[in-house]
């Protein structure tokens, strides 16, 4: 039976420090989303009173959350991979959303690591799974990774998504 891409949507977000190049941050968001993606900034102001600037995408169209999740999971490497199937069951949320902070120092070097430091890009991506229980979330995400992270892969035992 395939395997059917188990997201709805993606939101991906950072935080732009006043000692961070913005520029280069907005420019590594755009190398990661689909081309019709745009990113919206918005000002805030921190603890001290510094000025932040939050950098945030959505994705719905399913082509595109397709496109963006294959370009996430190709930055990360076969031992990013392996580390996404081990800490998946603790990156998803009650509310059937996959949690994943990339470290965004290192992401501006050109390498995607997972992080839980706070100083990442975030994304969240929603789970379609019927019914909405964090259980069914997970084993749909757990299956949807081991089957190599390819959204055509095919296995006997998955259950298909009804979308």
């Amino acid at each position: 039976m395939e395997f059917s891409f188990p997201f709805s949507s993606a939101t991906i977000s950072t935080f732009v420090h006043a000692t961070e190049d913005e520029a280069k941050l907005k420019s590594l968001l755009d190398s990661l989303l689909p081309g019709d993606v745009k990113i919206r900034g918005t000002k805030a102001s921190g603890h001290y009173g510094n000025l932040i600037l939050i950098l945030a995408a959505e994705i719905r169209k399913r082509a595109d959350l397709r496109e963006f999740w294959d370009k996430i999971v190709s930055e990360l490497g076969p031992e990013g991979k392996r580390k996404l199937l081990r800490e998946a069951s603790r990156r998803v949320s009650e509310d059937c959303f996959l949690y994943l902070r990339f470290d965004k120092q290192r992401a501006c070097e050109g390498e995607f690591v997972l992080t839980d430091s706070g100083d990442a890009i975030h994304v969240q991506l929603k789970i379609a799974a019927y019914p909405a229980r964090r259980e069914v979330a997970l084993r749909l995400v757990e299956d949807f990774i081991k089957s190599g992270l390819n959204p055509g892969a095919s296995n006997e035992s998955a259950e298909k998504i009804q979308t």
